[in-house]
């Protein structure tokens, strides 16, 4: 019975990757969808508390504001990134005697009889076009799926009307309906809470962070500092890499060390400070997810959907653990999916 067992769930969890890996082009503009849908209502809730005339707005009314709001934001932050990597690549020019003499120090310090290499030499500069020729399509394309995910969320919002009506029609007994509205409360706290509270830590690290780079004036602030914002939401390996890519550029701009030790020194001190400090304050025990699985799920999902596996391996880390709590089958993987093996169930 328990080979039977095994092989059961072997066979499901080879037609949930299969599932997930074919349908990758389908699956992904609906869960950002619902990322977007968690942010309309969360937004909807700061909308609808604001007073006219003694009076909230309609709940339609702001919800359409939240919505209108979140893709104009995306809108205006997907030019940003075309237009700085426009400029990045016409200004490319410019740093390639930087980094030569950069690389001639090096090696003057580390190997003085050596010849260094030159960024022509090592045909770099033609990589360079290519990469920034790859990224520009894949925001191209990013641009083109913003408005179905738009389209998706929309019906989110739409269906959530009359999701109550469809709870109480579904005909299930007490014991039955308690374990879902309980399993799909518990999934939308931690989702809101995540994103909300995320979203604000991250924003913070963002301004915080351009402050630094605009102090020492390092090119393009406003573009790292988005990249913050947005490499924030990627657990672990997304704060390093948006601290050490100012500060390479940074390194190359000035001549000397001290623009890429404050860049460095300064980002990582606010990144401790806000994520290890503020941030966990602000979550509380919503997010019950052992370290080591943060990794492995990380891992896992940008290896299935890339950088939006990346940024969406939180949220559905914590939903797996939550549903799997609920029944007994199951329960033992949310045990060990979790970080202290206490997990709550109806």
């Amino acid at each position: 019975m328990k080979i039977i067992n095994v092989a059961a769930w072997l066979i499901t969890i080879g037609l949930l990757l299969t599932l997930i890996v074919v349908g990758k082009n389908f699956l992904v503009p609906i869960f950002m969808a619902l990322v977007v849908w968690y942010l309309v209502n969360a937004l909807n809730d700061q909308f609808r508390k604001i007073p006219l005339f003694g009076k909230h707005l309609p709940n339609a009314f702001t919800l359409g504001m939240s919505l209108l709001f979140i893709g104009l934001a995306l809108w205006a932050l997907g030019d940003t990134i075309v237009v700085t990597i426009q400029g990045f690549v016409v200004d490319s020019q410019k740093y390639i005697p930087r980094i030569d003499a950069q690389i001639a120090r090096v090696y003057a310090t580390f190997r003085p009889d050596g010849i260094p290499p030159t960024i022509d030499g090592l045909r770099l500069d033609e990589q360079l076009w290519t990469y920034s020729a790859a990224l520009l399509n894949g925001l191209t394309n990013f641009a083109k799926s913003l408005l179905l995910v738009l389209l998706y969320a929309l019906f989110f919002l739409i269906e959530q009307q009359a999701f109550g009506k469809k709870m109480s029609a579904l005909g299930l007994d007490l014991r039955e309906s308690n374990r879902l509205s309980h399993t799909l409360q518990e999934i939308n706290t931690a989702m809101r809470t995540y994103l909300g509270v995320k979203t604000f830590t991250s924003i913070l690290t963002a301004v915080l962070s351009w402050i630094v780079f605009f102090f020492v004036g390092v090119d393009y602030a406003i573009f790292w500092a988005f990249l913050i914002f947005l490499f924030n939401y990627i657990p672990t390996v997304g704060s390093i890499t948006a601290t050490l890519l100012p500060g390479l550029l940074a390194l190359v701009q000035f001549d000397t060390l001290t623009p890429f030790l404050v860049i460095v020194i300064g980002v990582s001190a606010i990144q401790v400070l806000v994520g290890n400090i503020l941030e966990p304050r602000l979550m509380g025990d919503i997010l019950n997810i052992s370290p080591l699985v943060v990794v492995i799920s990380l891992i896992l999902w940008s290896i299935l959907w890339g950088i939006v596996g990346m940024l969406l391996s939180v949220p559905i880390t914590v939903a797996i653990i939550i549903v799997c709590a609920q029944f007994p089958a199951t329960r033992s993987v949310a045990i060990l999916l979790s970080r202290d093996g206490d997990v709550k169930r109806d």
